[in-house]
């Protein structure tokens, strides 16, 4: 039987487990908390307000703290953040469902979408990299559970906002990408991502899939900025986004597919492959996505703890 706990924000030691109390990390810490205090009432009346986010937030408390720091977007301040924050959590009530939030107490938690190809997987789950970028992520993994590639985002209005891709690092990155394109057909991970984003926002009846932009990405803080290897802004381009007045990178509602009589006759058959691996993809997405109830007896697994690999 579950405790009856009420959650409180989280204090330093809490947040930053190995960092140096009285240090500089902790003035800042203790200074945003002090300016955000009006935030973090109103935050810790949001959560307490449901037993589903006080599991949420009692299990990850630490996954708070984007209220005072950053959150998917450099231009929000605090109180745009309360707001961000607090209209994410209840789309994904919405969309998830009760049921699969429930789940998600537990961060090894995760709802494998579809399996792709040669024991690759596309999994939902909550994000486990930097939940600045995102409470939520879409993942390539292996067989083994594995991360190999991820996209991390948020609800924003009625629009899914991408906060962040990223791929394996590392001297064998290159590889690992070459591998696991062979593995998708020829399809480029980072596409795989793109495209499952855009179909994903189209499953859960979303106004469509938006991007980041370079300028508001949260990582490109000066501290940061040699974390993120990718500009964003060429990124969205590259798949057909148009940069609209909110600031934001807007895909097009359906990724753009080759007239399979158009492709040169040597590469038609991966085409093909492709293109029915994606088409298998959008009806398990949805498929699992229909109803709550189906969760935990089919897509869901927690019993195994996932390896950090990005």
């Amino acid at each position: 039987m579950k405790q009856n706990r009420t959650f409180t924000f989280p204090d330093f030691r809490t947040v930053y487990s190995y960092a140096p109390l009285y240090r500089l990390q902790h003035l800042k810490y203790t200074l945003r908390k002090f300016f955000g205090k009006k935030e973090i009432y109103a935050f810790e009346q949001f959560v307490n307000a449901s037993p589903i986010r006080q599991g949420l937030f009692l299990h990850c408390p630490q996954d708070a703290y984007p209220l005072l720091r950053e959150f998917v977007d450099r231009r929000f301040n605090c109180k745009r953040r309360l707001d961000a924050m607090t209209a994410d959590f209840l789309m994904a009530e919405k969309l998830f469902g009760t049921d699969v939030l429930c789940q998600m107490e537990d961060c090894r938690f995760h709802l494998v979408l579809a399996h792709l190809s040669d024991g690759i997987s596309l999994w939902l789950n909550r994000n486990d990299n930097c939940v600045e970028e995102g409470a939520w992520s879409l993942s390539l993994r292996d067989e083994a559970g594995n991360r190999l590639y991820m996209a991390t985002f948020a609800f924003v209005g009625t629009h899914l906002l991408t906060a962040s891709v990223q791929g394996p690092s590392g001297e064998e990155a290159k590889d690992t990408v070459r591998r696991i394109t062979k593995q998708l057909h020829g399809l480029r991970p980072q596409q795989l991502m793109v495209t499952a984003l855009q179909y994903f926002a189209a499953a859960l009846k979303l106004d469509g899939a938006i991007g980041i932009a370079q300028k508001h990405q949260v990582k490109l803080r000066w501290k940061l900025k040699k974390r993120v290897k990718m500009n964003y802004d060429a990124f969205w381009q590259e798949y057909g986004a148009s940069l609209e007045r909110d600031g934001y990178w807007h895909l097009p509602q359906t990724p753009a597919r080759k007239d399979l009589a158009d492709i040169e006759s040597k590469k038609r058959s991966m085409y093909r492959k492709r293109y029915e691996m994606l088409d298998d993809m959008v009806t398990k997405m949805k498929d699992s996505l229909k109803t709550e109830a189906r969760g935990i007896s089919d897509g869901i697994q927690t019993e195994k703890p996932l390896r950090r690999t990005v």
